[in-house]
């Protein structure tokens, strides 16, 4: 019983960076987490902070590491959309230049804090008695919806597509708080199964309820959620039907035009949000911040652009607001661009300047603009071109775009199928949050990174098996059921 309580009070005292009022109370346990007064909510605020603290690994603090940081670089670095201009000591290079290895710092702290995040989500839902509280219930809910967001990161990062075989390896998938250390990896379709399974059942935990704000989870988060995860298992009907609660929902607006930047430089104000990961001002990170490396104002390294093929796409319509978010930076000409490594510096803005600071930021997980853009999608391969580009529409209208500008069967802007037109937009509009990668191996579309930078410069197929992490080295150790990939 011992163990319990300190595991407890631990987990209590992890939540404080939510800025919450915390009294630790004696004798809490599992068994009664969910019945003294205000601890059950502590104890799920602290599964969100978990994503943007800085925890010690191995006994030790690196002031680089943060499930943010390491997770948005490792989805977005090795994309078509970015450039690396010189090389770096940070782990973010091997994520970059594809040199991946299994005690890569970055991928093993991300692997260490999500099934942190699960154990924590685990031990909540099992001091919870469904149904004999509202308010435990909706807490419930938000900790079916953490579990099934830490399942998926990792499945995006160490397992292949869905579309690639659901027989594949996924991850070892631990429910349990009791789950063995050695655990066998479940299949691609297993952890997909799982991860439905959460989110409907967070989704129904939620239906009653007040949503706590944007920075936690709500029954149109775990809605938007399972719109994506959907997209990925090509349940095109699926998607259509949870994008659509979503945008039907009364809660959420796209962002107006004229205020687009303030979707990225506030987020968690945004009507557009849907759930992010909110950092404060006290949760500034600096140069260890995740737009630390996009961009130098003052302060920030500034050392990853916009790639040369991403910029070529924008400025096809210069008065596309998206393009608002790149910032070059200029000699003292005022004209020409400054260069590293002959690269030019088109800085990258969308994660900086929360609350005027350069550093700060609270990146979205879901948004609006997404659910049009997944039913785009759907619509897509169901061959009901309309929709699909209508929705695309609204986004591109969003943008400041109009007319000739827009989609149209006739024309697709360069695009060569009205599938690939969506993803074009899908690129525009949600670059460097995570999802090129998966939008183009998923899809069976191979990556081209023929662009200037440190990267190598090669087409990459849709199935090399370096589009995936290896699993951790810590893992591994502990773990010998657990299979590395190829």
């Amino acid at each position: 019983m011992k163990f319990k309580i300190i595991f407890v009070f631990g987990l209590l005292l992890s939540a404080t960076s939510c800025n919450l009022e915390i009294a630790p109370f004696d004798g809490i346990t599992r068994e009664n987490l969910a019945t003294v007064p205000g601890t059950l909510k502590s104890a799920t605020n602290g599964t969100y902070s978990l994503m943007k603290d800085m925890l010690p690994y191995r006994g030790q603090f690196d002031f680089r590491s943060s499930y943010a940081r390491n997770l948005y670089q490792m989805l977005e670095y090795p994309t078509d959309n970015v450039t690396l201009s010189g090389t770096t000591t940070d782990p973010l290079f091997f994520a970059a230049t594809r040199q991946h290895f299994p005690a890569m710092e970055n991928s093993n702290y991300v692997w260490y804090v999500a099934y942190k995040i699960i154990s924590l989500a685990n031990q909540n839902i099992e001091s919870v008695v469904e149904g004999a509280n509202k308010d435990n219930d909706y807490l419930l809910g938000e900790n079916y919806f953490m579990r099934a967001v830490a399942q998926f990161d990792l499945l995006r990062l160490f397992a292949k597509p869905y579309s690639l075989g659901k027989d594949n390896l996924g991850i070892p998938l631990r429910l349990v708080s009791s789950s063995p250390d050695k655990l066998a990896r479940s299949t691609v379709g297993q952890c997909y199964d799982q991860l439905v399974s959460d989110l409907l059942k967070a989704a129904t935990l939620m239906a009653n309820g007040t949503s706590r704000g944007v920075e936690y989870a709500s029954q149109e988060a775990a809605w938007a959620l399972l719109s994506r995860v959907y997209l990925y298992m090509e349940q095109n009907d699926k998607v259509i039907e949870y994008a659509t609660k979503v945008i039907q929902s009364t809660r959420f607006q796209l962002e107006p035009t004229a205020s687009y930047l303030n979707l990225f430089y506030s987020t968690y104000t945004s009507k557009e949000s849907i759930f992010v990961m909110k950092h404060t001002i006290q949760d500034d990170k600096g140069l260890a911040a995740l737009g630390s490396m996009y961009l130098t104002d003052g302060r920030g390294w500034g050392e990853v652009y916009i790639s040369q093929p991403l910029r070529n796409l924008m400025i096809q319509n210069p008065s596309d607001v998206r393009y608002t978010l790149i910032k070059p930076q200029l000699k003292s000409d005022g004209v020409t661009v400054e260069t590293r490594n002959n690269i030019p510096k088109y800085f990258i803005t969308k994660f900086s300047y929360q609350d005027g600071v350069v550093t700060l930021s609270s990146p979205h997980v879901l948004r609006l603009s997404e659910m049009y853009l997944n039913r785009a999608e759907a619509y897509a391969k169901k061959n009901d071109n309309a929709n699909a580009l209508a929705d695309a529409n609204v986004i591109r209208q969003r943008a400041g775009l109009s007319g000739a500008a827009l989609y149209t069967t006739g024309n697709l802007q360069g695009a060569s199928t009205v599938l690939m037109a969506v993803l074009q937009e899908r690129r525009l509009e949600l670059a460097y949050e995570g999802h090129r990668a998966m939008d183009l191996y998923r899809n069976k579309l191979s990556m081209d990174r023929n662009f200037p930078g440190i990267q190598p410069q090669i087409v990459i197929p849709f199935d090399d098996p370096r589009n995936i992490y290896f699993i951790p080295q810590d893992e591994l150790i502990v773990n010998t059921l657990c299979k590395q990939n190829d």
